[in-house]
């Protein structure tokens, strides 16, 4: 997990053997300290020289055990965040369906006239985003180049969603690009 020194047993930032209260407690000002603090402060604090603190400091590797100390600290709080975050993604999950849900009640009761479809795909745009963010899914779609060899079946038919006159309202729409693009 971390790197132990060579003289010590236990963990580098706990009192070492012959190191003594007084001792200690001056290393753990020094350790503890932030921002970060030389030896001169240690020595101030505790009514001593600033030779006493330094020697101290070398003797006893301070400066090596306040990084230890400061890497076990960062994987705590890594571990701790981590231990955060699948609930972090239910309760986002959660919130998402909320909205798809109540948006799709809000597009039910809505007359047609009165909602523009930018709203609309605002709305489901930032759901369905939020939720596929939630799960762990792909926000946007990315293209790759790699060849696919073998039979692709598609199951899902994009269209199946529509109404009657939004599907004759799309043909409309792709024989008038044809159109266009002959022209």
């Amino acid at each position: 997990m971390y790197k132990k020194l060579e003289t010590y047993t236990g963990d580098p930032w706990d009192k070492q053997p012959g190191e003594n209260a007084e001792q200690y407690r001056a290393f753990c000002t020094y350790r503890d300290a932030e921002p970060k603090i030389g030896t001169e402060k240690v020595a101030e604090k505790y009514g001593k020289s600033k030779g006493w603190a330094e020697q101290l400091c070398t003797a006893r590797r301070w400066v090596d055990r306040r990084e230890l100390w400061a890497e076990y600290q960062g994987k705590l709080t890594t571990e701790e965040l981590k231990r955060g975050i699948p609930a972090m993604r239910k309760s986002h999950t959660d919130i998402a369906t909320a909205m798809l849900i109540k948006a799709a009640k809000a597009l039910k009761a809505i007359p047609t006239e009165e909602m523009t479809m930018q709203d609309v795909a605002r709305a489901v745009d930032v759901a369905t985003k939020l939720e596929r963010l939630s799960r762990g899914e792909a926000t946007e779609r990315t293209e790759s180049n790699t060849a696919i060899t073998g039979k692709v079946t598609v199951d899902s038919n994009p269209y199946e969603e529509l109404t009657t006159e939004e599907l004759r309202a799309l043909a409309q729409a792709v024989k008038d690009d044809k159109r266009l693009k002959q022209s």
